[in-house]
């Protein structure tokens, strides 16, 4: 460990200070002592605490008012409280307050050890566990544009074929092509060009039904996949998009599509045709979009 744990002790006692100092390794944690809430509540905003202990019953706050406004400082602390036996009542609001566990005077060095390392293990789990959902989103979301990525792409598609084997219903994908976007790009420099980017991925999936998804294929290129959606229905909701952003983005669009199994029965092809159509959309002028038949391949 190459730094300490920051405990701050909110405590007026100076004889329950003393036993609270004497029962924490120094090699571990850094005390810091206040006497008043109003102390504790401007130290909680400079500096980074592993948990607090206080006194319920403070000259110049409720303890109970207390526990609150650390909580909205702090949604994660750990809060001890202190109390003699004849106010365990409200110790139990405290509880219900938010404090973590509450411990009664006179102190039991042992207990007091016990239950500070306890609420340490339940920060460091609450902060592996946001981690953990940190590192899983980064890892399917496009940076940019919040949509999923490319590889995530792969993985839903392939998903959704062995899927289709099994419980045999269409499902449909449109590839999309922002148009002229190096232009637009050149023309109005990286960070607007960024910006397209994002709002118009936001736009896709406004545009597009729950129960399909929106991916950054790479670039200026974004997949939609549609789960039980033939190919006339596919067509509308592209056709939705065109429109919607005709009225509220600088640039337009182009869309291929193909549908499983009428166009493709493995992964491969049906990405490939979805994009011999897109490519026909761009032939033919651009801002429009263009469904897959076996015209295309001639």
């Amino acid at each position: 460990m190459d730094e300490k744990f920051n405990i701050l002790v909110v405590e007026d006692d100076d004889n329950v200070f003393s036993v609270l100092s004497k029962t924490f390794d120094t090699s571990t944690y850094k005390i810091w002592r206040v006497t008043t809430a109003k102390e504790g509540l401007t130290l909680i905003k400079d500096v980074h605490f592993i948990a607090v202990i206080s006194e319920l019953h403070i000259v110049d706050m409720d303890g109970i008012e207390l526990i609150t406004r650390i909580k909205n400082i702090d949604s994660q602390m750990n809060i001890i409280v202190l109390t003699v036996y004849s106010f365990a009542d409200t110790a139990v609001k405290a509880l219900k307050a938010g404090a973590y566990a509450y411990l009664l005077k006179p102190l039991n060095p042992e207990e007091l050890k016990l239950m500070l390392r306890r609420s340490i293990e339940n920060t460091c789990l609450v902060i592996q566990v946001g981690k953990k959902k940190y590192y899983q989103d980064i890892s399917i979301l496009d940076g940019l544009t919040g949509v999923y990525n490319h590889r995530h792409f792969h993985e839903i598609l392939d998903w959704q074929v062995d899927h289709i084997k099994r419980f045999p219903q269409a499902f449909s994908l449109i590839i999309i092509d922002i148009d002229d976007f190096k232009k637009y790009n050149d023309t109005h420099g990286h960070v607007e060009g960024d910006k397209v980017l994002h709002n118009t991925a936001q736009l896709f999936v406004m545009l597009t039904r729950d129960s399909d998804t929106v991916f950054r294929y790479g670039g200026e290129e974004f997949t939609i996949l549609m789960p039980q959606t033939p190919n006339q229905q596919a067509q509308i909701v592209g056709q939705r998009l065109i429109e919607g952003v005709r009225k509220k983005s600088p640039v337009t669009i182009s869309m291929g599509l193909s549908t499983f199994p009428d166009d493709a029965q493995i992964k491969k092809e049906l990405v490939a045709r979805a994009d011999k159509a897109l490519y026909r959309a761009k032939r033919l002028g651009k801002d429009r979009l263009c469904v897959y038949d076996k015209t295309v391949d001639k």
